[in-house]
């Protein structure tokens, strides 16, 4: 009786160490999903906020030069009853810009905190609420760059590339996983000539190209300013729609940049006509 109960003890035993070493083989390769520490957006909240009142300012500034030159030679003969139209559409573009800063934080927020990562044995998803699913297959990958503020995944797509943050929670569990597929290289810190940092000027440049061709009479400083604003423009609206790194609001909201984009190509086209 004693012998059967220690058998038995020991088969159940050893069930459960094979149990225990078959869960241990099987746990690299289980889907495992990654979320993003809800503190961590402070330091990303700063950073936006930084880039986003450089363009803040900038457009302040460009509607306040365009109003005043508007006005030209008549400021001397205007009062300043008349100028309050002018003072309160100022007013509303900042109350509306403070606004959309506002409601972009916002979403920001709610993208950080709705970040999936999903890591499978060969696939690699990322999800955030209200963007496009990102799927990137193991043989897809390129490269995995690694910076102090975390991994990049790379594909030979350049929009189809996967941001993994140091925040991550478990972060070095998702690091180990994916090292495992492929050694992540130290990213090279690239400075001010890192294109991410000149893409912050770019809505800087469009509104000078835009002050330029808006105030000038001339036609060759029409089509010089004019040409490479439209350009930028269509541009900018075909990798909006394309990008599945940009959320869908911001898809829909970019068909309004047909108006600027009609209007630009309209003043050239009268502008080669008149010649002047």
């Amino acid at each position: 009786m004693i012998t059967e109960f220690n058998n038995c003890h020991l088969q159940n035993g050893e069930t459960i160490v094979k149990s225990a070493f078959m869960i241990a083989e099987l746990a690299p390769n289980s889907v495992r999903t990654y979320r993003l520490a809800p503190e961590g957006f402070n330091v990303v909240r700063k950073k936006l906020l930084g880039q986003r009142a450089i363009i803040f300012t900038g457009i302040i500034v460009f509607t306040m030069i365009i109003t005043f030159r508007q006005l030209d030679m008549d400021w001397q003969r205007v009062s300043f009853v008349s100028l309050a139209p002018y003072f309160i559409l100022t007013m509303l573009l900042i109350g509306a810009l403070a606004s959309g800063l506002l409601k972009g934080m916002k979403q920001n927020r709610e993208a950080w905190n709705t970040y999936e990562l999903i890591i499978g044995e060969d696939f690699l998803i990322r999800r955030i609420k209200n963007f496009p699913e990102l799927e990137i297959r193991r043989d897809e990958i390129t490269s995995i760059k690694e910076s102090p503020a975390g991994l990049q995944v790379e594909t030979n797509s350049r929009d189809r590339t996967i941001g993994i943050a140091s925040s991550l929670v478990d972060y070095e569990d998702a690091r180990a996983r994916l090292s495992q597929w492929m050694t992540p290289t130290r990213r090279t810190q690239l400075g001010w000539l890192n294109p991410a940092r000149w893409m912050i000027a770019l809505p800087l440049l469009v509104l000078l190209l835009f002050g330029l061709f808006l105030l000038s009479a001339r036609s060759w400083v029409l089509i010089s300013t004019g040409t490479p604003l439209l350009a930028i423009l269509v541009w900018s609206f075909i990798l909006i729609r394309k990008s599945v790194q940009i959320s869908d609001r911001v898809k829909r909201t970019s068909l309004l940049v047909f108006l600027p984009i009609l209007a630009v190509a309209t003043k050239l086209v009268m502008a080669i006509i008149n010649w002047q």
